[in-house]
């Protein structure tokens, strides 16, 4: 988006009723506003720099930008609209850019910048508010440590004496002033609050602490034979038989058996051979066959069953052997009784157990010896079978008495628990009062610290971020003082960087006053590189410089110039607005070599020509905005503008309504008559009369033209009388003098002077 034109200034300083003229083009990207002084320039520059703050509105008379998509902006909502970024270079800008601080006593140093003129002060004054705020810090930190100290002392002296009053209390063994605090937060949550205790309860509270419990005994746990299971599943194991192709003295005798079906096992697999490994002799398919039908599968199954049997019962032996009993001397004294005589009655019913177990597993491997063999239970076992009844009955006895242990242990904990607890919460209870001052008094300390404690920090803060804001936009001093020198072609003086800031000297002493050329190149400097801050995108940014070359000699215009030109080419939209001719002249070459300048039509060329004129209505000046004159566009030098002028006035057909409408052609016939005769008479030196006297005219009409300029031009060089206003009515018959006198000094160069004031043809 780019600023297409200004639609209308009205009322506002030196534009009366400017409305932006149908045949004036509209801005393009690169354009340049040349007028002379008083002709509104810094009014045009203004109106820019609101759209750069867009904090304020225009509120005098009626102001209106138009954007290239048609958007209008009024000078009254410009806060509020949706526009580029703007920078504006002016006078205003030097005047905010450059401040020295510390001129009354020591050697000043200097900001650059309005924006960090502005945060440098902020800093002294907060700078000034972190230092009493330290003070009051410091005040804060002593006054909360003795807070602290004080409440820290009492709560360890509470502690003490809960510790040592509550004496034997395990709860109590390790109390300190945490358990303390969490005692005094524990009471104030009771609700309904407690009553202090009376001595007499004190006194039966220390006694029921003093009672004491002997360790918790866990119960015993067995798993019991089933016996009455255990005997059918033997009894059906001996009485079982297995179907076989039987070998008569394998069966007869089981140890041979055994020792045959271990051998036969030695022959097969990857021992597997056809010779006997004991006697050496054949081992026949016929007899490998008559054993493996004597071991069968059904035998093999069979006397696995009867190994896991056995397994089975040695097991259980394992397992009720192994039963663990509490020590008698563990319990209570008027239980030990009966833990010994239920423990006795445990321990014969395992071994009763054990004796039943033992011969069932006896039967069992006999039968697996003899499988073939039929064996009753009874046969040579007389006695009867019991179950396991009576040792759960004895387990269970004992678990009973250890559950009585269990039980006085946890009444007595409780009770002494309970009365240390009671003890504890009084001692708190008569503490609680002289606490809450102490930790009130801490709080408030620690309310004022932390206010005390943040405004530091945050002060310090704030200071960290101006000041790096300011360092940001600090640019190295070496870089600007090359630039400065190069800009001004001397080197006297240099920038140092210093605190924030910069040291500038001047022939190596501190620089206490700047010249204005010297305060402008700064300022210019400064300005060209903050476009290329993180802040501004120059790309779509729109930048608008105001005579950057004021007070300002020769070569350093050239050097404003070419900064200028590097710093801005690739910006979204220029404009340049300037009095001065040279500088003016650079700007123009510049554009004129932009490429598609030279197009026909002027909306598709990429620079833009105007000028900024004066004229005189109803006896006040009014600013327009208007084309430039071909002849300052087309030509180097101020000259061709200057003769137009002259030109246009001495052919006017009608007189001057009012005389200030001539009030400033005497200065511009000055400077016309001075440039013709400088190149007329080059080696004539003096002023202007002495030039005079060498042109070959006639004198009459000479002095009629010395007349006017003595009275009414302003610069040296010619007297100054009392002006004459009969003087300025004559002006537009000495602008014909003036053209005949040039016309008789060099016809030639008259002529073609004249041929230039021909309209430019071609133009679309």
């Amino acid at each position: 988006m780019r600023i297409a034109r200004l639609s209308k200034i009205r009322k506002h300083r030196v534009f009366r009723e400017f409305v932006w003229p149908n045949e004036l083009p509209a801005f393009s990207q690169f354009n340049v506003i040349y007028g002379w002084n008083g002709t509104g320039k810094t009014t045009l520059s203004s109106l820019f720099a609101h759209l750069q703050d867009r904090r304020a509105i225009i509120l005098q008379g009626e102001v209106e930008f138009e954007m290239d998509d048609g958007t209008k902006i009024s000078g009254a909502n410009i806060p509020s609209a949706t526009v580029p970024p703007v920078r504006v270079f002016n006078r205003d800008f030097v005047a905010k850019t450059i401040e020295a601080i510390g001129l009354n006593s020591v050697a000043p140093i200097y900001f650059l910048g309005e924006e960090s003129i502005e945060k440098q002060k902020q800093v002294e004054a907060l700078k000034a508010d972190l230092e009493k705020a330290r003070g009051d810090l410091a005040k804060a930190e002593s006054r909360k440590r003795r807070t602290d100290d004080a409440l820290d002392d009492y709560c360890v002296g509470k502690a003490k004496l809960i510790k040592e009053a509550l004496l034997g209390s395990e709860q109590h063994a390790n109390y300190d002033k945490r358990r303390f605090k969490e005692a005094v937060a524990k009471l104030k949550r009771v609700s309904p609050f407690p009553v202090a205790l009376t001595d007499e309860q004190k006194q039966s509270l220390r006694k029921q602490k003093e009672l004491q419990a002997k360790p918790s005994i866990s119960t015993v746990s067995v798993t019991t034979p089933d016996l009455i299971d255990l005997h059918s599943q033997t009894t059906a194991l001996l009485e079982r038989s297995i179907v076989s192709q039987l070998i008569d003295n394998l069966a007869r005798d089981s140890e041979v058996g055994t020792w045959v079906q271990q051998g036969l096992s030695l022959h097969k697999g990857e021992r597997e051979t056809d010779t006997c490994r004991f006697c050496g002799n054949e081992l026949s398919v016929q007899r490998r066959a008559e054993l493996e039908a004597h071991f069968n599968d059904a035998y093999a199954s069979f006397q696995h069953e009867i190994e896991k049997s056995i397994r089975n019962i040695e097991s259980q032996q394992q397992n009720i052997t192994n039963v663990a009993f509490p020590d008698e001397s563990r319990f209570y004294d008027h239980l030990v009784d009966d833990v010994r005589s239920s423990t006795a009655s445990a321990k014969e019913a395992i071994q009763s157990l054990n004796e039943n177990l033992s011969r069932f597993k006896s039967v069992l491997e006999q039968k697996k010896a003899a499988p073939f063999k039929v064996f009753a239970l009874e046969d040579g076992q007389a006695d009867e079978c019991e179950d396991g009844g009576s040792l759960q009955e004895a387990i269970d006895a004992i678990n009973a008495i250890i559950d009585k242990h269990e039980s006085i242990t946890g009444n007595l904990n409780k009770e002494v628990k309970k009365a240390c607890q009671a003890l504890e919460q009084d001692y708190v209870l008569e503490a609680l009062p002289k606490y809450d001052e102490l930790n009130t008094a801490v709080t408030e300390a620690e309310t004022a610290l932390a206010t005390a404690r943040n405004t530091p920090d945050a002060l310090t803060k704030k200071i960290g971020e101006i000041e790096r804001d300011i360092v940001e936009h600090r640019r190295p001093a070496e870089e600007l003082n090359l630039e400065l020198r190069a800009y001004l072609g001397r080197d006297e003086l240099r920038f140092d960087v210093k605190d924030t800031g910069y040291a500038l000297t001047r022939g190596g002493q501190p620089a206490s006053h700047l010249s204005e050329g010297e305060r402008t190149a700064i300022a210019f400097l400064y300005f060209l590189k903050s476009l290329e801050d993180k802040a501004f995108d120059l790309s779509k940014g729109i930048v608008v410089i105001d005579d950057p070359v004021s007070s300002l000699d020769a070569n350093a215009l050239f050097s404003a110039f070419g900064y200028m030109k590097e710093r801005t080419k690739a910006c979204h939209q220029l404009f340049i607005l300037t009095h001065n001719f040279a500088f003016f002249r650079q700007v123009k070459n510049w554009f004129h070599h932009l490429k598609n300048q030279n197009k026909k039509k002027i909306e598709l060329r990429p620079a833009r020509f105007y000028a900024l004129l004066a004229t005189v209505a109803d006896g006040e000046r009014s600013a327009t905005l208007s084309p430039i004159d071909p002849l300052l566009e087309q030509f180097e030098s101020e000259y061709h503008f200057l003769f137009r002028q002259v030109h246009d006035v001495a052919n006017i057909s009608a007189p001057a309504a009012e005389l200030v409408e001539y009030y400033g052609l005497p200065n511009i016939a000055r400077r016309l008559i001075e440039t013709f005769l400088a190149h007329r008479f080059p080696d004539c030196s003096g002023d202007l009369i002495k030039r005079f006297d060498r042109v070959a005219f006639d004198p009459a009409k000479k002095t009629r033209i010395l007349r006017l300029l003595n009275t009414y031009s302003h610069s040296g060089g010619i007297s100054d009388p009392e002006h004459d206003p009969s003087v300025l009515a004559e002006t537009g018959e000495v602008m014909k003098v003036i053209l005949e006198m040039m016309e008789a000094v060099d016809s030639d160069h008259y002529q073609g002077m004249i041929k230039l004031m021909e309209p430019v043809e071609g133009e679309e």
